[in-house]
């Protein structure tokens, strides 16, 4: 089952070693998602990395900084998927450079966009699912998610207002995988917070992805 936790769209104090412990600690893809970041300030952050914690990393803007570093992938917003040349320009010329295929990622928020886009990419998180600590209730009824996720298997990642009671719920769903972010970040010990999702993880005798 995917587990992926997406950065603070702003840094927080002690970003760089929080996300270093969840990449070393069971943690298989974080997605680097700071849309005010330029060019220069996204390689400032992966730089802070090792090789092999970069090469768990998904970039949300700044795509082409993958020619130059190993890492895990590109997420296209709905206005990149626009742009539909140019990202296939940009990981095609990735993939040419790195000898591997990269992963392709997206984000929906209505049943009808996630079927549109199900066949173009790896994975895509629909979102929201869950109700968030704000109150922002879900769109989508379980009933309904769990009748739509046997139609498209494998790929679906679960997203706004995960916690780690979402995993079981995800699972039940029919989900591929759960994406985290406001639920980590908001806490006063997000490293905390991250070890608890990944226990129960363990808990479930789920195997992150």
């Amino acid at each position: 089952m995917k587990f992926i936790v997406l950065t603070p769209s702003k840094n927080v104090i002690d970003e760089y070693s929080i996300v270093s412990h969840m990449l070393k600690n069971g943690l298989p893809t974080i997605h680097i998602r700071k849309p005010a970041f330029s060019t220069e300030e996204t390689i400032n952050y992966i730089e802070h990395f090792t090789e092999e914690e970069q090469s768990k990393m998904v970039l949300h803007s700044h795509h082409r900084n993958l020619l130059d570093y190993d890492l895990k992938g590109i997420h296209l917003s709905k206005r990149h998927r626009k742009k539909e040349f140019n990202s296939w320009m940009t990981k095609t010329l990735v993939e040419m450079r790195m000898g591997k295929k990269i992963t392709l990622s997206t984000s929906c928020k209505s049943l009808s966009s996630m079927a549109n886009n199900y066949s173009d990419f790896n994975y895509i998180m629909l979102t929201p699912v869950f109700t968030d600590p704000q109150g922002h209730r879900p769109s989508f009824s379980p009933t309904l998610l769990q009748q739509i996720m046997r139609k498209y298997p494998d790929k679906v990642v679960a997203r706004g207002g995960s916690n780690a009671d979402s995993i079981e719920k995800a699972r039940d769903m029919g989900f591929a995988g759960v994406a985290f972010h406001n639920y980590l970040w908001t806490k006063p010990d997000p490293i905390k917070e991250f070890d608890n999702i990944v226990e129960r993880f363990n808990q479930l005798g789920i195997e992150p992805t």
